[in-house]
């Protein structure tokens, strides 16, 4: 239960099953956004590459087997269970040591990996990186994506604070490659724990999958692999996934939760839009929802706003209460809301049909995680093909 930021607990569980982590070695990734993009080319390159590639990711957006993959593949359920199965066992050992849901499922996956003989395993930090419990892992590379204010609570309440949490995954000897940051504070925190392990990367590339692509290309160079490439899908993440959602229309799908993702990914527009809105808890829902809100008054792209709340996932939603409430004292007021998101997405549907717009969904990764679901059962696919990566 709960959240703790700490490694004594994995320390402990993973020594008593046989420290599956040091099998493989794994490129590890921390940052504020784009993480889970640029693992999933990271694992699509490495898998092409003839390596058998674990990919440990979170959140997930249907199951938890997602967090989990193998050459892009969520593990079976069955697989799953087995790993899970073993760390409880360990966690009974005398003395009792009771991990949390991010830590079972991390450990859970290096179980799978060992398993599965992966070669070459894909980490992605669930917060900050100094004291998530992926530190552990044997890494040889190392990625630090963009750095913003997030998780304030838990990794400081400035951008220097939360820069050195995420630098620190850092490891004496082992390269890391940092996306440049215009801040000088962050800067400085980086190349202070980095020293000359450290590369800065400007991005190549017109959208943020582009520029993570062109990371990928570096790395398959430091680690000799045969192809720096591979086509990949990072659903309800990737370029155009969902795009034909609604007959008729572009459906644009954005996981995009904090304040730097938002002003990004609304910056990608191009097309007059209805946005499709709905977030779970932020320590301050006014400064996440700025960007917002100062796109749709000064950008007329934006025709129309429906306002819903996830229903899924292991965070409060903000209530479409609180979110109306919020939005207004902007100056900004939605089209309607609607509680359900099944609902809600079929009425920014027919806005946008009705006024041939795109319709853009945003806000939560647990909203695309509902729709999502809504998707598969509607038209009745076939979930883990859905769900492989690669």
């Amino acid at each position: 239960m709960g959240m703790k930021l700490g490694l004594e607990n994995c320390q402990t569980l993973l020594s008593r099953l046989g420290d599956p982590h040091l099998d493989f070695p794994s490129i590890h990734v921390a940052g504020s956004n784009g993480k889970g993009s640029l693992c999933v080319q990271l694992s699509a390159a490495a898998s092409a590459s003839g390596l058998t590639t674990g990919l440990f990711t979170s959140p997930h957006l249907v199951t938890v087997e997602e967090r989990i993959r193998i050459d892009g593949r969520p593990i079976a359920p069955e697989g799953f269970d087995r790993a899970l199965s073993r760390v409880r066992e360990a966690s009974e050992q005398e003395p009792v040591c009771s991990p949390t849901y991010f830590e079972t499922t991390f450990l859970a996956a290096m179980v799978a990996f060992r398993e599965a003989g992966v070669q070459r395993g894909i980490i992605e930090t669930g917060m900050g990186g100094r004291l998530d419990a992926t530190r552990l892992v044997c890494a040889d590379l190392c990625f630090l994506t963009t750095i913003s204010m997030e998780h304030s609570e838990y990794l400081g309440e400035t951008l220097r604070e939360i820069a050195f949490e995420k630098a620190s995954i850092h490891r004496p000897g082992v390269p890391i490659i940092a996306l440049d940051n215009e801040d000088a504070t962050v800067r400085e925190v980086i190349e202070s724990i980095a020293g000359p392990d450290l590369t800065w990367w400007t991005s190549q590339g017109e959208t943020s999958w582009e520029g993570y692509a062109s990371m990928v290309k570096e790395a398959a160079t430091i680690l000799e692999w045969s192809t720096s490439s591979a086509e990949c899908v990072w659903p309800g993440r990737s370029p155009k996934f969902g795009s034909d959602w609604v007959e008729g229309i572009i459906t644009r799908i954005s996981a995009a939760h904090n304040a730097e993702s938002l002003a990004a990914d609304l910056s990608e527009v191009e097309r007059p839009s209805v946005l499709l809105l709905g977030m779970t808890t932020k320590s301050d829902i006014n400064e996440t929802l700025s960007p917002l809100a100062n796109q749709l008054k000064a950008n007329p792209i934006f025709q129309g706003l429906v306002l819903t709340q996830p229903i899924t996932g292991r965070n409060p939603a903000v209530s479409i209460e609180d979110l109306n409430y919020t939005l207004s004292g902007f100056g900004v007021e939605p089209e309607t809301v609607h509680e359900n998101p099944i609902e809600a997405f079929s009425v920014a549907s027919e806005l946008a049909i009705d006024g041939g717009f795109d319709l853009m969904i945003i806000g939560s990764v647990y909203l695309v995680g509902d729709l999502f679901r809504h998707m598969i059962e509607s038209n009745e696919c076939d979930l883990w093909e859905a769900l492989t990566a690669h």
